[in-house]
């Protein structure tokens, strides 16, 4: 007998009030193991059967990739999916997990081959709901709701499926390993199982996993390094918008987003991200600044709302942000204290990325700080004018990554100047001849290009 955390899976020979590996509470379970069947287990080949070989003779077999029939979901995978390769997709209950995916795979029945669509949550009856409602009709996609796993690879057997979908990976258990449903112990020999399966037949397969209230992946963190690639479907139940990120992708980028729109007919892809996210406008308005970004391998147009206001001497200043690191923006309100010579000290600090967007990188740091001077100063910015640039804490603006596509892609909205980074003005001069660039060193230099102070 062994203690096993129901956290992360984390294995002691004794109860522990705190597990040392996650630092959860009272999180630690018997777990009874019968180590002659783990041995015997250990012992049988592997999906791998390779022999030892110098790196220099090993032959790169080429990716087979195919396409699920929607191109957001292509572009975030690295171009389509990989015969063999194993998804991890969570996200929030209600989200649209389970819509996406009966849309990914009536897209695949219909062009790849068979495609079984397996349900541990669902009847099939409410399955074929969900499957009219989205006009999911197809000969090829099968559809059963099981629970054990020896059925489940019987059933793969049976169809000779090209796709596997898992809906959920919690609810799948294995007769031969004991625990209950959805345990730690459960969850890993089931996702082991089947990842063994889909690399012996390569066949792709999509397993479904739970999030926990801190946002991250249910189960034992082994399923996440055991998989090729995980995805997260976030966007609140109050907004249609969804966005599907890559966290982990051994065949692409991880940084990717694609954003969806949820309505009756199911999830529609947005491919101008620019214009979705990015109300344009002929008024000026204080405290607003256009940034290009970079999410991926694209640029996008975000819109930086701040409101800065006077505390009026009561109460302690605010900080609030939404979509931009709260930290981040403390450090920029200090470099406008010390270097701008403006005080910010006794007013309430509001920042938002209009559209719902989280922005991580700091390449908007320039347009933060001038839609804050610009609502304390109750002056509104030109609304041709784009603002790319890091802040250092010696008040410098500092270099960015592909300047060249950003300046393009705010050339293409019809934007008309640019302030950007003095060390990006030679790679950023060809980028694109119908936007002026404006080249600064310090940020006190890009406040007064902008008649701010």
């Amino acid at each position: 007998m062994i203690y096993c955390c129901t956290n992360c899976g984390y294995h002691a020979q004794k109860w522990l009030g705190r597990c040392p590996a996650c630092q959860e509470w009272d999180s630690f379970a018997e777990e009874h193991v019968n180590i002659a069947k783990d041995v015997q287990r250990e012992g049988r080949s592997s999906w791998i059967g390779s022999e030892i070989q110098p790196v220099n003779s090993i032959e790169v077999d080429v990716a087979e990739r195919f396409s699920c029939g929607i191109n957001e979901v292509d572009r975030i995978l690295g171009g389509g999916l990989i015969a063999g390769s194993v998804i991890l997709f969570g996200g929030e209950p209600g989200v649209g997990k389970s819509t996406l995916l009966l849309q990914i795979a009536h897209n695949l029945a219909r062009n790849h081959g068979r495609v079984l669509y397996t349900s541990g949550e669902e009847s099939p009856g409410q399955i074929k709901l969900r499957a009219t409602r989205l006009k999911v009709n197809c000969e090829t996609l099968y559809i059963l709701s099981e629970q054990t796993i020896e059925r489940i690879v019987a059933a793969v057997e049976e169809v000779d499926a090209r796709v596997l979908i898992v809906d959920s990976i919690q609810t799948v258990s294995s007769g031969k390993d004991g625990g209950d449903p959805g345990g730690i112990r459960q969850v890993r020999q089931a996702s082991t199982e089947l990842i063994r399966l889909a690399k012996a037949r390569r066949m792709s397969t999509f397993l479904v996993g739970h999030i926990t209230k801190e946002g991250t992946f249910a189960g034992p963190k082994t399923i996440e390094h055991l998989v090729d690639t995980a995805l997260y479907l976030e966007g609140s139940q109050e907004s249609g918008m969804r966005i599907l990120r890559s966290v982990k992708n051994r065949f692409g980028a991880t940084d990717e987003i694609a954003v969806f729109q949820m309505g009756p007919a199911g999830m529609t892809e947005i491919a101008d991200l620019s214009s979705f996210f990015l109300q344009k406008t002929t008024v000026a308005c204080p405290g607003v600044a256009i940034v290009p970004i970079i999410e991926g391998t694209r640029p996008l147009l975000i819109e930086i709302q701040a409101l800065v206001s006077s505390t009026g001497g009561y109460g302690i200043p605010q900080r609030r942000a939404t979509g931009i690191d709260c930290n981040r923006i403390l450090l920029m309100l200090a470099v406008i204290e010390k270097r701008l010579g403006i005080h910010v000290r006794d007013t309430d600090v509001y920042l938002n990325i209009a559209g719902g967007l989280g922005v991580r990188e700091w390449a908007i740091d320039l347009g933060v700080v001038a839609a804050i001077v610009s609502s304390l100063r109750n002056k509104a910015m030109p609304t041709d004018i784009v603002l790319i640039g890091e802040i250092g804490l010696s008040g410098e603006v500092r270099k960015v990554k592909q300047i060249r596509e950003r300046i393009t892609e705010a050339a293409k909205l019809g934007y008309r100047r640019a302030i950007i980074p003095a060390v990006n003005q030679k790679a950023a001069r060809n980028a694109h001849m119908q936007i002026d660039l404006i080249a600064v060193e310090t940020v006190d230099q890009a406040m007064e290009t902008l008649k701010l102070i």
